[in-house]
């Protein structure tokens, strides 16, 4: 059986993700499992702030199974499990573990929007999870237009081959939820071999997903330097419902550090994010 995982911090971007993943979940016919981490930092969840006696007490336990004494009943899973787990040290580390050891099939979370120099080139503390995610994670905040109904995805491809390992995974997504999907070649400028190298690259995309996932695919090039502010604008003018973007995992710690298209993705887009981890 499938099984959601969405780490939460009481925050309300983590219950905004909580929302998006119990649909996902529905529509998945899929387990659900949140997850928080208690860390050093002080936390009062957004939700109780006008209740003082439960702020001050600080019972972590006691606001995870309020949430999901509140949330249960959105859960519509016919002998599905939607439960939560407490546990303690580096978020990361706890989070990731916990996906691996449940098999997760997708984690949801929410990032909070994050414009520092230091999220930037270094990555935020959503892109740090996501960066050691052994599953895909797709990544919401307050700022989305969300929808549950996904009937347009968004495939942004360039010359790299992680860049095409996504799309397994995003031919199976488009797959669950009978998607069209857009097919974007990224290109820096228009000279002719760059055109005729993208368009074998976006056809051998299409030819995949069209082949496994029997969905309608449309395939397009944008040129310009700016990769993610192009994607971007073109997910909006198409009307997508999620963009896609991978991480790549390697042995070389640079290329996990510096990989600002992934980063500014998720800090910036109006939509749903799905980043899926790739390997050497």
């Amino acid at each position: 059986m499938y099984e959601v995982l969405i780490p939460i911090d009481f925050s309300e971007e983590s219950v905004i993700a909580l929302e998006y993943g119990i649909d996902l979940a529905n529509h998945l016919k899929a387990n659900l499992r949140v997850i928080h981490v208690k860390t050093n930092s002080l936390i009062v969840p957004f939700y109780i702030e006008n209740k003082a006696d439960e702020a001050i007490e600080h019972n972590v336990n006691l606001w995870a199974s309020d949430l999901h004494e509140k949330y249960k009943g959105k859960y519509l899973v016919e002998k599905g499990n939607f439960d939560y787990k407490i546990r303690e040290g580096n978020v990361v580390k706890e989070i990731t573990n916990q996906a691996k050891y449940d098999d997760a099939t997708v984690m949801v979370m929410g990032a909070h929007n994050d414009k520092s120099i230091a999220s930037r080139w270094v990555g935020s503390n959503a892109y740090r999870l996501v960066s050691h995610s052994p599953c895909p994670v797709i990544v919401v905040n307050k700022r989305m237009k969300l929808t549950h109904n996904i009937k347009n995805i968004v495939v942004p491809v360039d010359y790299s081959i992680a860049s095409r390992k996504k799309v397994p995974a995003v031919a199976g997504m488009a797959y669950l939820f009978d998607a069209k999907v857009h097919v974007v070649g990224l290109k820096p400028s228009n000279l002719k071999w760059m055109n005729d190298e993208m368009d074998i690259y976006v056809n051998q995309v299409k030819n995949y997903i069209v082949r496994n996932a029997k969905v309608e695919v449309v395939t397009d090039q944008l040129t310009g330097s700016d990769f993610a502010k192009n994607i971007m604008t073109y997910s909006e003018k198409f009307d997508a419902h999620m963009l896609t973007v991978h991480v790549h995992h390697s042995n070389n710690p640079f290329v996990r550090l510096f990989q600002p298209f992934a980063n500014d993705l998720i800090n910036n887009s109006l939509k749903p994010v799905l980043v899926i981890p790739t390997k050497d």
